[in-house]
């Protein structure tokens, strides 16, 4: 066969396939933004809630960035995702039945939270079943970082007032500091304190779990050490939050005062949370893998798969 019309119907083929990519991508694309504007206006209201709680609550003011994060995210995965096409599964939207139904339960026990990640789920399934398995597995953690949008966490305020008063009566103890502790009202001879939500830690876990989750995606490819870095990423800042305490009611005893003691010590706490984070980053450099490129799901184009092989006559 001639070698040209070889040569021609390989073009062929390579433009036809190419030309099924182009359109797979922007049938996808399409889709996307269709389902995503569709569900913006049904969970508008669990939106609403949770820029309001953004706004007003220091503990989720971080929850701004969580969007530009996860694109960040797929970005940094640009060289993975080369090759994978978009294969739409619209089966996935089924999911979409369970998801309802606790939302619909949620939405009877007035559970705002549980409304709203149902809703992130929604939009899980949205991608999943318009990206296909091996796209949507490419940019997962992209993807479930999303779920830090949701302003979860406060019904853990009074676990952590526990931990916290735990903290303080364990050290005194231990110092030898004598303390009566009522609750969450630790008297000492110097004066009265109290474990306040504020004072729970809960703004210092948020922004961990933020963090951790964020610090794990881009410096770990492999997913056991990313799960084990979020876990410490949790339980860090909770007892850090727990010494912090202990060394303000410590300090009250020292002063002499408690007045001097509790003065900015919510400042003093994000300072001191500042430094425990940056412990945390450099315990966790020497385990870092950012260096090796994120694994890349098989593609169903591959290179060199549109090459035909005929028989030439020279």
């Amino acid at each position: 066969m001639n070698r040209w019309v070889v040569s021609g119907r390989i073009g062929a083929i390579r433009g036809e396939r190419t030309a099924r990519f182009l359109s797979g991508l922007r049938d996808a694309w399409l889709g996307l933004a269709i389902g995503l504007i569709a569900l913006g206006i049904v969970f508008h209201v669990e939106i609403a809630a949770a820029v309001k709680t953004w706004i007003t609550s220091t503990a989720y003011n971080h929850c701004f960035l969580v969007i530009p994060i996860a694109l960040y995210l797929i970005w940094d995965r640009r060289a993975s995702l080369r090759g994978l096409i978009a294969a739409p599964m619209p089966v996935v939207a089924l999911l979409a039945l369970p998801i309802g139904i606790v939302w619909l339960a949620a939405e009877r026990l007035g559970i705002m939270e549980g409304r709203q990640l149902a809703a992130v789920s929604m939009v899980e399934v949205l991608f999943l079943a318009m990206l296909g398995r091996r796209l949507w597995t490419s940019v997962s953690g992209p993807l479930l970082y999303l779920y830090l949008l949701v302003p979860f966490g406060e019904f853990l305020t009074s676990g952590l007032q526990d931990i916290t008063t735990w903290f303080i009566r364990h050290g005194l103890n231990i110092m030898g500091i004598p303390a009566y502790i009522d609750g969450y009202v630790i008297d000492i001879p110097e004066g009265t304190f109290f474990v306040a939500e504020a004072c729970a830690g809960l703004r210092f876990l948020i922004a961990s779990i933020a963090f951790g989750v964020l610090y794990a995606l881009l410096m770990y490819r492999d997913p056991m050490r990313r799960a084990l870095f979020i876990v410490v990423s949790v339980i860090v800042p909770i007892v850090a939050n727990g010494f912090r305490a202990l060394g303000i009611v410590a300090l009250g005893h020292l002063l002499g005062s408690t007045e001097a003691a509790a003065a900015d010590h919510l400042l003093y706490g994000w300072l001191f949370f500042s430094f425990v984070i940056l412990v945390l980053i450099v315990l966790g450099l020497p385990f870092r893998q950012d260096d090796q490129p994120e694994a890349a799901s098989s593609s169903p184009m591959k290179p060199g798969s549109d090459v035909l092989h005929f028989p030439c006559r020279q």
